[in-house]
């Protein structure tokens, strides 16, 4: 979707065109107005504008100065709305710098048909600037860094659907069977290189990769990453299909071989873990947790180790919830305010403490361990205190009792977090409406000055939030707001002070007056001096 600009010192002009059209049919998500050069140049720095529609002749810029300046910054399309008496100059001065010029006044259904036709040039030179081949190139070349993060993404429990795991094996033009099992393989390296840099430790890497690549490769297929923890993860399949122990057994045997050649070679000792078979969408993360837990409680500081790690269930009992584990995590997500997604993370984590068998009251702790940490920092982040946000609720809190069972804790993770939105959504409220009344007071004590760039200035934000904050919060144009209040301040200086013409003007911010002028007739349909003779 594209957005436009109308430019015309006549208010109502513009106004009718912004209504007259159907823009979403013509493929316009955003129509922006402006009632002068100036500001329309104002408005292009705040916005993405693809197309311009301006009238020629304007108080101050003017429609051709006003192109200058803009094809000066970016390439963006512009039609030429002219009278009849220039129309003839305009044809032959801008034939090569507008898309278009049409004769005033303009049909509605004219209009429409130039704007379809200008989207319709958009995006056929997008379509050409976008050259299929070199996408497909550079997207190939990055095969091996998305596949890397993929696979980091499932090791470390990320919630990927299977449909969309599936859809991306395929685009990522990975050989594997997700209806079979697949093997992990860890790698740690134990030589100290304390005057190695990173490029050498970069080449160490690429080398070790390489020679069991070598070795594996006959037989499976190969992906790999390398862990948070330093660790290399290789994960494989059998190429010809094999499942049990056969594929197991050799499996091991390269693996071995693998940890030989790289010493040998490389002068390098390393330990590996291999994982039980398990299929990738529904064991990898447990079986990446397999892996890790044979380092820390197994292998430790051991060197060379080789360890085929056969999940017995005095290990297995107990692991991380893998919800809890994956990215985003309930911190990152309270901190980045999004409360959706939060929700859903916490109906999923209710949704795996119910699959599990045993443990239930361990895993209840997890969870209720997991929230009080994040609802703690969250408040803390807000400048309260525990106790001013949950009150009554934190002794119970504290003392662990909504852990004990899995109902009682689900109500009290779900009110938590009703209650700390609605904080948020209070505050958020308070903010918004406070700043609303700085830009109000911002333009009364200052009318003559106020524009959406100045004003942006005293809130210290971008004129581009405070422009759609204001939009949201009043119904109105925040340029449209200034020039109302403008033309009620000349009219009652007209009315109640001797001042001239040229002086209310200046009273409200114009330099020009007739510029001035031509702004007062559109709005109230008559001359100030007839105005003020009329009063």
């Amino acid at each position: 979707m594209y957005e436009v600009l109308l430019v015309d010192d006549h208010t109502h002009l513009v106004d009718s065109m912004a209504i007259g059209l159907p823009w979403d049919e013509l493929g316009i998500s955003a129509v922006h107005k402006a009632y002068s050069g100036e500001e329309a140049l104002e408005l292009l720095g705040y916005h993405s504008i693809d197309i311009i529609v301006t009238d020629i002749q304007m108080n101050g810029m003017n429609g051709l100065e006003l192109i200058a300046a803009v094809h000066e910054r970016r390439n963006v399309k512009t039609v030429i709305l002219t009278g009849y008496d220039e129309f003839q100059y305009a044809k032959e001065a801008l034939q090569q710098r507008v898309s278009d010029y049409l004769l005033k006044p303009v049909p509605n259904e004219e209009l429409k048909a130039t704007i379809r036709r200008i989207v319709a040039e958009i995006e056929e030179e997008g379509k050409r600037l976008i050259n299929q081949q070199k996408i497909g190139d550079l997207f190939r070349e990055s095969l091996p860094k998305v596949r890397e993060s993929l696979l980091l993404d499932l090791i470390a429990g990320k919630n990927v659907s299977f449909p969309a795991l599936r859809e991306k094996i395929r685009l990522y033009e990975l050989p594997y069977d997700l209806a079979k099992p697949v093997t992990l393989l860890c790698l740690r390296i134990e030589e100290d290189y304390p005057d190695s840099d990173l490029l050498q430790e970069s080449l160490m890497e690429y080398a070790l990769f390489n020679i069991t690549d070598e070795i594996l490769s006959d037989s499976f297929h190969v992906w790999r990453c390398k862990d948070p923890y330093d660790y290399l993860i290789i994960l494989v399949q059998p190429k010809d299909g094999e499942e049990g122990p056969r594929a197991n057994v050799l499996a091991e045997e390269l693996a071995r071989h693998a940890q030989h050649q790289i010493k040998l070679y490389l002068k390098t000792k390393v330990s590996i873990v291999m994982s039980p078979p398990g299929l990738i969408h529904e064991q990898l993360s447990v079986m990446y947790q397999t892996l890790l837990s044979a380092y820390s409680d197994l292998i430790g500081y051991q060197t060379e180790s080789f360890l085929s790690a056969v999940q017995d269930q005095r290990h297995a009992a107990i692991r991380p919830l893998s919800e809890l584990r994956a990215a985003p995590t309930f911190l990152q997500l309270i901190d980045g305010g999004q409360w959706g997604a939060f929700e859903q993370k916490l109906s999923r984590a209710f949704h795996e403490l119910e699959r599990q068998e045993n443990n239930a009251n361990e895993y209840g702790f997890e969870i209720y361990a997991a929230l009080l940490h994040a609802f703690t920092y969250y408040a803390h982040k807000k400048g309260k205190r525990f106790f001013e946000v949950f009150g009554r609720d934190v002794e119970m809190m504290l003392k662990a009792e909504a852990s004990r069972s899995a109902e009682p804790l689900r109500e009290w993770a779900f009110d938590s977090f009703n209650l700390l939105k609605a904080i948020s959504d209070n505050r958020s409220d308070k903010l918004r409406s406070s700043l609303m009344d700085r830009v109000y007071r911002y333009v009364a004590e200052r009318l003559n000055e106020a524009t959406l760039q100045t004003v942006a200035d005293h809130v210290h934000l971008h004129p581009v939030y405070v422009s759609n904050l204001f939009k949201q919060e009043s119904g109105e144009n925040f340029t449209a707001y200034v020039l109302r209040l403008r033309m009620e301040k000349a009219a009652l200086l007209l009315r109640q002070t001797e001042l001239k013409v040229n002086q209310v003007a200046l009273e409200i911010g114009y330099q020009k007056p007739q510029y001035f002028i031509k702004l007062f007739k559109a709005h109230f349909g008559t001359t100030p001096q007839e105005f003020r003779g009329n009063g």
